[in-house]
């Protein structure tokens, strides 16, 4: 397996070494500066590229709808859950349908008619009629619930539209559900950690589920539910793509810096593609979303902590390489190509910017009139066409100077203020 390594293009690698420049100084308090550049209270800064609009309470999930049109964004905060169906087109939220308990999951039936909704704590998973650009509750199926702290997580369902699947936070447990059966009933096997999300291969032929608490991808039979493979990759796995061929899983591993790169074939991790903004920063970009070109060549990774989605080639089975970086709001949780290829989206979970409250809470003063700020942070939908080399490379010059930290500041940190304590 390859060393790991960040394998930057010529003209990012400029970029790098010349372009960015020192960080400006920061005002002393967060909110607009101007030009579309907003500061956060962690002291760096978004100016997020596209059009946006706000979706709801930590957005982490989204599926575009089968003719294109719409997507379907699971808010999944502080809030009562909901789900946001946006018009792509006027880039507004048509309707807001509510549900009990949401957590990350959200999958399509093949049949474009059915859409599937992570339960969490309910320990369910729950089934919504689409049509007409509108959602409608339908059932839910109760799934085995292995601890008191358990929720629902990914989901996936099978090519066939035969199965689903989904993976317990907390609970250690595998749930496939047999949609074929006129009630259905889930059966679940034990997982050696806790579980993130699933996906199913092109074929159907198997199921991999990413173990956040446990470094590795399990392959699954998807009928019997018998362990076939563990494929050791990096600290907290999460979302999984498959390359256009099949050939390859993409693996984000959000406590290192990198996605792994699986080859089916062998089920061994053959290498590793950095995106940290730059070669000796330490982790903490925590990647956490993923995104494939239609045409497979690109692949979208969005960074967490680094406010940022990166522009990776992978056209070239061992030689994948960063091309760029896109700015994007405060803490993205999932990006993706639309159908057409033709523009990118982005969730961020913190949306684009952070709000003061000054009526608390304060430590040890009780107040039902607080501004609580999980309550405050509404995320938001970024939308922009695909970018060309030039406007990539702006883009990415942008994502630099935003940034407070460059690796000389880490080897030369500035010194505290005198009369700091």
């Amino acid at each position: 397996m390859s060393q790991p390594a960040l394998r930057l293009s010529p003209l990012l690698l400029t970029l790098v070494l010349f372009g960015a420049g020192p960080a400006p100084e920061p005002p002393s308090r967060p909110g607009p500066e101007g030009g579309g550049v907003t500061l956060l209270p962690n002291g760096w800064r978004i100016a997020p590229a596209g059009r946006h609009i706000t979706v709801g309470d930590l957005p982490l999930a989204m599926v575009e709808s089968p003719d294109g049109r719409y997507l379907i964004v699971s808010n999944d905060g502080y809030a009562r859950p909901t789900l946001a169906v946006v018009d792509t087109d006027r880039l507004i939220v048509r309707s807001r349908v509510p549900v009990e308990n949401a957590w990350l999951g959200l999958a399509w039936h093949p049949d474009g008619r059915r859409l599937y909704c992570s339960g969490a704590g309910e320990s369910t998973v729950k089934e919504l009629r689409w049509a007409n650009g509108t959602l409608v509750p339908a059932q839910s199926f109760v799934l085995p619930r292995p601890s008191k702290e358990s929720f629902v997580a990914g989901l996936a369902v099978s090519p066939d539209g035969s199965r689903l699947y989904a993976v317990h936070a907390l609970g250690e447990l595998l749930s496939a559900v047999d949609l074929t059966q006129e009630e259905p009933v889930a059966r679940s096997v034990s997982l050696p950690a806790e579980a993130y999300t699933a996906v199913v291969s092109p074929d159907g032929s198997t199921l991999y589920v990413s173990l956040w608490g446990g470094a590795k991808v399990l392959a699954f039979d998807p009928f019997t539910l018998e362990k076939r493979a563990e494929i050791t990759v990096g600290e907290h796995p999460n979302a999984m793509v498959f390359s256009k061929d099949g050939g390859r899983l993409f693996v984000a591993c959000a406590n290192t810096n990198a996605v792994w790169v699986v080859d089916l074939a062998t089920r061994a991790a053959r290498e590793q593609v950095s995106v940290a903004l730059y070669p000796n920063a330490p982790a903490g970009s925590t990647p956490n979303g993923l995104g494939l070109s239609p045409d497979g060549h690109t692949l979208l990774v969005a960074s967490a902590d680094n406010n940022a989605v990166a522009v990776v080639d992978v056209s070239r089975p061992g030689a994948s390489a960063v091309e760029g970086f896109i700015p994007t709001g405060w803490y993205p949780t999932a990006v993706q190509f639309s159908r057409d290829g033709r523009r990118i989206e982005v969730l961020s979970g913190k949306g684009l910017t952070s709000q003061a409250n000054p009526r608390g809470p304060q430590p040890g003063v009780g107040s039902s009139d607080a501004q609580y700020a999980g309550s405050m942070l509404l995320g938001s939908l970024s939308v922009l066409p695909v970018p060309d080399r030039a406007a990539l490379a702006a883009y990415t010059k942008k994502v630099l100077e935003l940034t407070p930290y460059t690796d000389a500041a880490r080897l030369a940190p500035a010194r505290a203020p005198a009369g700091s304590p």
